[in-house]
């Protein structure tokens, strides 16, 4: 496909905070690359409906980013088909209360596999393609968590995977530079717009300074200024928290 517009990658695109970076970016004129794997047909129809109306083109790709061939295979097809990738945002994770004593290999692995390793090899495919790619600065930006800052005792794999992907921010950061900016966002709890938040916990607001919630344009905000109007920032993790980590 010959596209003027700038391409990017978000994986499980399609809904939550996946939709609405999706959104921001088809609405800034990116062609949008929807990655998807359990979300529901209807789900997956009404997000494209959504972005086909920005006008940028839309592809949904379907992979299970735990699975490093099918990694490989999404991004050869996005070789195929645009033969290049200004943005990658590795949004796709799992979160769920995990009790230590009960925490089997299975799920230790489900949780490392799903938002640390898929983290890793999607950066790789994507830095083989930002490498050719003529414009100057391509970019990376990873949905990390306060979870991997702040010591939750009850969801410890997860806290593990997303501390996991802060240090990779730093470290593909620096191995990357100057051809491709690598930046993490690190938000506290999320109420989004489009009323998926069965994880959110209405008591919890108590504990941000702010008294509520991130929005969902509290995050796509900052990663429009990342891809859009910042040329030199790269290795920082941002936490959006409303003070909570304080």
């Amino acid at each position: 496909m010959n596209t003027k517009n700038k391409v990017a990658l978000v994986t499980g695109g399609a809904r939550r905070l996946g939709k609405e970076i999706s959104l921001t970016l088809a609405g800034l004129g990116y062609d949008i690359i929807l990655n998807y794997n359990d979300s529901g047909k209807s789900v997956l129809e009404e997000t494209i409906s959504m972005l086909n109306k920005t006008g940028v083109n839309v592809s949904a790709v379907k992979c299970d980013i735990s699975n490093v061939n099918e990694i490989r295979k999404m991004f050869r097809a996005v070789s195929i088909k645009y033969k290049k990738l200004d943005v990658l945002v590795n949004n796709a994770a799992i979160f769920r209360h995990t009790e230590f004593l009960e925490t089997t290999e299975k799920i230790f692995d489900k949780f490392i596999n799903t938002n640390l390793k898929s983290v890793f090899f999607c950066s790789q495919e994507a830095a083989k393609l930002m490498i050719k790619n003529d414009e100057p600065h391509c970019r990376i930006i990873n949905i990390a968590s306060l979870g991997g800052i702040e010591n939750w005792t009850g969801y410890i794999p997860y806290s593990l995977s997303k501390i996991g992907v802060i240090k990779l921010t730093e470290l593909t950061a620096k191995k990357l530079a100057p051809k491709i900016l690598v930046n993490a966002v690190a938000p506290g709890t999320i109420l989004l717009n489009n009323g998926d938040n069965d994880n959110v916990n209405p008591e919890e607001v108590r504990r941000y300074p702010m008294n509520r919630f991130a929005g969902s344009k509290d995050i796509t905000s900052l990663i429009t200024y990342l891809v859009n109007e910042n040329n030199y920032i790269t290795g920082q993790t941002f936490v959006v928290d409303g003070g909570r980590s304080l």
